[in-house]
């Protein structure tokens, strides 16, 4: 009876809404003066910039965003990026987002991009990190470089205790599905989303590199896989508002 109760989707799709109440809960509350911390930021900023998924990252000077706060301290702001952004149009010089685009899917990463379009000011800058599509499947083809075997190796042995050696199939199957990417980009598509969404000038950079001194050493990705690993897995945009 009980394996017959666990493959009722009913039941399962209950079970799974009753365990949504305490996080519904907890965004209710994340709202309830959301508009006077923003207008606070604001007011205290005259280059204004917003993180969007900013997770631990706390940057000095920006507000950080996130879709799950872990805290409510000042700068931090819940956000959630698939919907119509809580600012009004063009007050924001900077919007940066690392390793959080591939986690939505394409309709909703373009909502969250034409948002940060309409919230920039003209001349604003946007810088996005995220996985490069080109990198994870290039670990199928020969020859095996020693960034590949690294990457390989750092994947399996933090995520993967069941993987038999190390394996691009294991890695790749891992990347894909155990980690919530729902659109991965490669260059060329990354740059399409930026140039729908209304950007230009869309140039690429190394990870903790810009042109600009607000968009230099802000990522964070490095300190969980290190530099070379990061190098190798993200890809990295910047665009501006004409």
């Amino acid at each position: 009876m009980r394996d017959l109760l666990k493959q009722s989707f009913a039941l399962v799709g209950v079970i799974k809404a009753l365990r949504q109440i305490p996080f519904d809960l907890k965004r209710a509350l994340w709202c309830i003066g959301r508009e006077g911390d923003i207008r606070e930021y604001l007011d205290a900023h005259t280059v204004r910039k917003l993180q969007i998924g900013a997770g631990y990252n706390m940057l000095d000077g920006w507000l950080n965003a996130d879709f799950n706060p872990y805290t409510r301290q000042a700068g931090q702001l819940y956000l959630n990026a698939t919907r119509r952004f809580p600012f009004p149009d063009a007050p924001f010089d900077y919007v940066f987002s690392e390793h959080m685009i591939e986690h939505i899917w394409w309709p909703d990463g373009q909502t969250m991009l034409k948002e940060s379009h309409r919230i920039l000011k003209p001349g604003g800058k946007i810088r996005i990190s995220t996985p490069n599509l080109a990198s994870i499947t290039s670990l199928l083809d020969p020859p095996r470089t020693p960034i590949k075997e690294q990457y390989l190796k750092l994947s399996t042995d933090k995520h993967i205790p069941h993987a038999i050696g190390y394996r691009p199939g294991f890695v790749i199957n891992n990347f894909f599905w155990d980690f919530g990417h729902f659109f991965v980009y490669d260059a060329e598509t990354l740059e399409l989303a930026l140039r729908t969404a209304g950007f230009t000038d869309i140039r690429r950079w190394q990870p903790m590199q810009s042109d600009d001194p607000n968009l230099t050493g802000i990522e964070s990705h490095q300190k969980i896989v290190g530099d070379e690993v990061n190098v190798f897995e993200s890809i990295i945009l910047q665009g501006v508002k004409a």
